[in-house]
């Protein structure tokens, strides 16, 4: 999911020590290509963005997935590319502060985002995109309610028209 660079370019994308196990470089890898996956899924299409920074990934794709949870939480999500760190720090604890709202199982702390512990990050992602995913099931079926209510109305008042002329 970051591209065909080396791989000292990958751990340090990952925000990983150059003395890191393979093992931790492959696990952290997985993690967050299992994450980016789920974004996908979930409709969060800038996680195929191959030069976008994991840290810009994962912050981007929070924000997206609670704004997307359509849920009423009182904080700035807004994400753009060009934020300086403290930005991107400051819309970190805000996204940290709105899971908390949304009452997220996975507690995440301000370190674990900004240092990409990606243990932690799936949790809180496959908590989100189910919710996205429930909440979007949840407004097709409100809005296919309504609609059915709508017809059956215009159908009742046409009956009710139809009727009136063939008196």
């Amino acid at each position: 999911m970051f591209g065909g660079g080396n791989t000292a370019e990958g751990v340090e994308a990952l925000h990983l020590s150059a003395e890191s196990s393979q093992e931790t470089i492959s696990e952290a890898q997985r993690l967050s290509d299992e994450i980016c996956q789920m974004l996908l899924a979930a409709g969060y299409f800038r996680a195929r963005i191959p030069t976008l920074p994991p840290f810009d990934k994962m912050l981007g794709g929070l924000a997206w997935c609670i704004t997307a949870s359509n849920v009423d939480v009182d904080v700035d999500l807004h994400f753009d590319e060009e934020m300086t760190l403290g930005q991107k720090i400051k819309l970190g604890e805000n996204v940290i502060a709105a899971l908390r709202k949304m009452e997220c199982p996975c507690q995440l702390q301000p370190h674990q985002l900004q240092g990409l512990d990606f243990q932690a990050l799936f949790l809180v992602f496959q908590w989100l995109v189910k919710h996205v995913l429930s909440r979007r099931e949840e407004l097709a079926a409100k809005t296919r309610r309504f609609a059915e209510m709508k017809f059956k109305a215009s159908d009742h008042e046409l009956q009710e028209e139809k009727e009136e002329r063939e008196k």
